[in-house]
């Protein structure tokens, strides 16, 4: 999702001293995330609205602007704690317009985009940026809303399993999100063989989005799901992000655990027609009030001390909100 807004818009100091978290409610918050460091540079790169993790120290993020992505690196430092992301030259993606999630492909050594201009999910070279091929994608998704198809993208570590959804409902599957309830998106499985198979649809589930917890500012209210990442056990992660108007208007960021146990396979029988009775389930493992900080990619990274990284990169209109949230997960 792309705001053009400034940090004009929240008209206080504070809200920008303390990143909004002081003056919106609290976050319930479960432990099993636990924040490490956040870092915001105003000289980071525009627009970051995805990130994956390649292996060792390297990673890709994308903005959704201008079709770029950019190599970058966040090393280990002495004591094992993760250093303030180093930017490499960046790559334009062949044809790419709204570049909103990226995943690292380990069986190709390439890089699936999504691009929400087109709700399309693209295959690409990460050295040269040329366009290597499609995801073949369910028809029903041609009836997303704009600035609301695939923000979130995640490939397995194995690389067998691809993993997306759509940011907020589709305008065949329900209304989206508002402070009485979420919206239903539609969570999709792809799977491969080997690297030679190409991507078959295994699976479809609804997964229902947070309410937002205030109501809306100058006409904007979000709730949607923005990024995946795949744990090395299989197991999926969502991030939500929100924007509403509480005190002050901001953004929440809220991680979930997704169990599909008990969820219903769907078909592309639009939800308006036929709701799902049951939706996917999930556990929160992580939520804060993130104020201006818009963030919209997550990833795992390699192990550390305790646990594993997860990084999170925010999409910030305006130099404040260039950032980067370090997190440490079981």
């Amino acid at each position: 999702m792309t705001i053009r807004w400034t940090c004009k818009i929240f008209a206080a100091a504070a809200l920008l001293a303390f990143g909004g978290c002081a003056l919106m409610p609290s976050e319930s918050q479960n432990p099993s995330f636990a924040e490490i460091r956040e870092i915001r540079k105003s000289e980071f790169p525009k627009y970051l609205s995805g990130i994956t993790y390649a292996g060792d120290s390297l990673y890709y993020v994308v903005a959704d602007r201008e079709g770029k992505m950019y190599p970058l690196t966040i090393k280990l430092n002495y004591s094992g704690a993760p250093t303030k992301p180093r930017f490499k030259e960046s790559v334009t993606l062949e044809g790419a317009r709204d570049l909103e999630a990226v995943a690292w492909d380990p069986l190709h050594k390439t890089v699936w985009a999504a691009d929400e201009a087109d709700a399309s999910i693209r295959e690409f070279d990460p050295a040269t940026g040329r366009r290597l091929g499609d995801l073949a994608l369910p028809d029903v998704f041609r009836k997303f809303r704009p600035n609301l198809a695939f923000e979130a993208l995640a490939i397995s570590p194995d690389g067998l399993e691809l993993w997306t959804a759509n940011e907020e409902a589709l305008s065949c599957d329900g209304a989206t999100a508002n402070s009485k309830g979420g919206s239903l998106v539609r969570l999709c499985r792809f799977r491969r063989t080997d690297t030679n198979d190409p991507w078959k649809i295994d699976g479809m589930w609804a997964y229902e989005t947070d309410p937002t917890d205030g109501q809306a500012y100058k006409g904007f209210l979000a709730s949607g799901v923005s990024g995946l990442m795949v744990a090395p056990d299989g197991a999926v992660y969502a991030l939500e992000r929100e924007f509403s108007q509480t005190l002050l208007p901001g953004f929440r960021a809220r991680i979930y655990k997704l169990d599909l146990s008990n969820a219903e396979k769907v078909s592309e029988t639009p939800f308006c027609e036929k709701k799902p009775e049951h939706t996917v389930n999930k556990e929160l493992v992580f939520g804060k009030a993130t104020g201006i900080a818009m963030y919209e990619g997550c990833c795992f990274g390699p192990k550390i001390e305790g646990g594993r990284l997860v990084v999170l990169c925010s999409d910030g209109d305006d130099r404040v909100a260039h950032a980067f949230l370090y997190l440490s997960a079981p």
